[in-house]
């Protein structure tokens, strides 16, 4: 399952914390007990082959039967508690995360929360390898294994450094960061998220890249030390400060979405009811998030 995931033995094999070697003896061992080949394999690119497509659809569909009839057994026991595993990229949603948390637990008492901290190359990851049950993440980005439901909108800021001519504007325009070096999502980011923050559909192609980042820590010290520039959601220009950085208007930046993202296949009770708690909290409180806006589902 985990090759036909990432399509590359190297990177499969680290994720299942195995050697390349002993990962590539187990999948030839599975062809050779079912008799037929699920992999094409050539030295640039591996692929799942017709019958090896058909074997992992069917594969998940028996997994995800099988998660389901473990969750049902365990609601019998009066002596379970349930866990929801919530990963949480930077500033999350932001004033509004604990209220939604608080919401939740009203509603669900009896489930336990766990919170993880993600980083922005390994938020999504985390989230369809089971490491944790739903994310709240900044969109944009697209996986078909995914559900992602928006939360709010707000506006985005231009992240400068103090010393910045523009520093002390009242407001700038995006085409005045377009010739900017922009520090920039390290890889395995979210497909379209670093061209979404670098602004690349308005300048038509990729940004100069003054350095890669993973984390908002990291994105801080690349403006302040590097002389880097990068657009935020409002929320992380409240919540992030820094000395040497300096946050000025964006007012012709599209929005940034805050959201909601769980597993497609995930149909817990329990997960679900996250979204009725993010619905409570964002009619009751979304006041409290200053520039938010109520997001529309896509």
């Amino acid at each position: 399952m985990r090759l036909a995931e990432t399509l590359h033995f190297g990177r499969a094999a680290q994720l299942e914390h195995i050697a390349q070697s002993a990962f590539s003896g187990h999948v030839a061992r599975l062809e050779r007990e079912l008799g037929v080949q699920l992999f094409d394999r050539s030295p640039h690119r591996v692929a799942l082959t017709p019958v090896g497509a058909a074997f992992v659809e069917r594969a998940q569909q028996i997994l995800a039967q099988l998660a389901d009839a473990a969750a049902e057994a365990l609601t019998y026991s009066p002596t379970h508690h349930q866990v929801l595993r919530i990963g949480m990229f930077a500033e999350a949603a932001g004033e509004l995360t604990p209220m939604i948390l608080s919401v939740y637990r009203e509603l669900r008492p009896d489930v336990r929360l766990e919170i993880t901290e993600l980083t922005m190359v390994d938020q999504l990851e985390e989230l369809v390898s089971d490491e944790v049950d739903l994310t709240i993440m900044r969109a944009p980005f697209e996986d078909d294994r995914i559900r992602l439901r928006p939360i709010f909108s707000e506006p985005r800021v231009a992240a400068l450094p103090r010393s910045h001519p523009l520093a002390d504007t009242a407001s700038i325009s995006v085409d005045d960061l377009l010739d900017e070096p922009f520090a920039t999502a390290a890889t395995g980011a979210p497909a379209g998220w670093a061209s979404y923050w670098t602004c690349d559909d308005r300048r038509g192609e990729q940004s100069r890249v003054a350095t890669r980042v993973r984390s908002v820590g990291e994105f801080l010290m690349a403006i302040s030390c590097l002389g880097a520039v990068d657009t935020f959601p409002q929320t992380a220009a409240r919540l992030f400060h820094h000395s040497g950085v300096a946050y000025v208007p964006l007012p012709d930046a599209a929005p940034s979405t805050v959201a909601t993202a769980a597993r497609l296949s995930d149909r817990r009770a329990h997960v679900h009811a996250f979204a009725v708690a993010v619905e409570r909290a964002v009619e009751g409180h979304l006041a409290g998030v200053p520039g938010a806006v109520r997001a529309q589902a896509a």
